[in-house]
């Protein structure tokens, strides 16, 4: 029973590690050759079809810093409060989109931040050089972020996820100091290729879907390894037998998830 958990996780981590390897190499192709099968030009970032542009950041985007007035940051007095959060950690550990926040200030810590709206995308440039999400909600951000906001003639998710094959590029660029940092400044010149805006729609629909199945195949694994462990305890504890697992919801839970693999 419990090697059969297993090989349903080890099933869901192979369907995660093919997908990522998928979407990286999607990456690379598409953002060098489109979708059109164009012929390609030479420019500063390397091939990329004819019809696109490269252009600057700071000519397609609204860039806007973050805001933490106060020092030390970290004064109780500041938090506990209903307005959302996101810090570097919440950006640098999503997956291209900022769905969850650890902290939240009140108040008197909203006057000193600045709160970006929903569909921003977030860009780390301190410690954590160039990591990006796009904000799924309303949310306070600190100076230790970066808000982009395009215009309207650019698809927020084809330059989000232009950016997230930045950050290393980002990361070997920016200035050392006590820490690694950039700023509005560092990231305004920085080259993007253009497409049209239906191919843009069209590239993040792609990497989109690989993003979805990555996440559900994330989902049946999480579920699968608290099935694992449930399933020890109660087997090790003699609190439930093989047999009356088999009669209950946890074996279909454990052939549906390997079917789905």
């Amino acid at each position: 029973m419990l090697a059969s958990v297993q090989k349903a996780i080890e099933a869901q981590e192979r369907i995660i590690l093919t997908t990522t390897e998928l979407k990286q190499a999607l990456m690379q192709k598409l953002f060098s050759e489109g979708l059109r099968g164009e012929p390609q030009k030479e420019t500063e970032i390397g091939l990329v079809p004819e019809s696109w542009e490269v252009v600057e950041l700071g000519d397609i985007a609204k860039i806007e810093r973050g805001k933490f007035a106060h020092r030390p940051r970290n004064e109780p007095r500041f938090y506990g409060g209903e307005y959302p959060f996101v810090q570097t950690g919440d950006v640098s550990n999503c997956d291209g989109r900022v769905r969850s926040y650890a902290q939240t200030l009140n108040k008197d810590g909203l006057a000193i931040s600045k709160m970006f709206s929903a569909g921003t995308i977030l860009i780390t440039i301190a410690a954590n050089i160039g990591f990006t999400g796009i904000l799924e909600f309303d949310s306070a951000c600190p100076d230790s972020l970066i808000g982009i906001t395009p215009n309207k003639d650019v698809h927020t998710e084809f330059l989000n996820y232009y950016l997230m094959t930045q950050q290393q590029e980002m990361d070997r660029l920016s200035p050392r100091g006590t820490q690694k940092n950039i700023n509005i400044q560092f990231l305004k010149p920085w080259p993007i290729p253009m497409p049209s805006l239906e191919e843009q729609i069209q590239i993040s629909d792609l990497f989109a879907a690989a993003d979805h199945k990555i996440r559900v195949a994330s989902t049946q694994r999480s579920s699968l390894q608290g099935l694992f462990r449930s399933l020890l305890h109660e087997l090790m504890s003699s609190n439930i037998s093989v047999t009356a697992i088999r009669q209950t919801r946890h074996s279909k839970v454990i052939v549906n998830t390997m079917s789905l693999s």
